[in-house]
């Protein structure tokens, strides 16, 4: 492994799981506005990551003694910074969009199970009909 990618992995996979986990949250809730603040922090935490994880990656690289020529080719943490927002939005898109069709999903089974439980429950009531 490069010293690039000691530094970045480890960096990008916090702002990933931060990301990931925020996307849930955001997915599970049923508020739009915190749905929303959930997203953000999502979003800015890949998207912070992704660039202060390419920048200490490119630094310490750089930082070695005798470093190759492509520790020099350091594009990443701009592109990153200009342009990071667009994977930032695919994945917590997905992982939103994911979760809010299983919660949609498992609430309406759910429902329709318990319906079926409460309409086969005595109630005690002479004048019930049978089922």
């Amino acid at each position: 492994m490069t010293p690039f990618e000691l530094y970045f992995y480890p960096i990008f996979g916090t702002g990933l799981i931060i990301a990931l986990f925020a996307s849930i949250a955001a997915g599970k809730t049923s508020r739009i506005l915190l749905a929303v603040i959930f997203m953000l922090i999502g979003i800015g935490s890949f998207w912070g990551s992704l660039f202060i994880g390419s920048e200490v990656g490119y630094q310490m690289w750089q930082s070695m003694p005798n470093p190759p020529d492509v520790a020099f080719n350091d594009t990443m943490p701009m592109g990153a910074l200009i342009a990071g927002w667009v994977p930032a939005c695919i994945f917590c898109g997905f992982i939103f969009g994911a979760t809010k069709a299983f919660c949609l999903l498992f609430n309406s089974r759910l429902k329709s199970n318990e319906q079926a439980i409460v309409s086969a429950i005595e109630t005690g009531n002479p004048y019930q009909t049978p089922q």
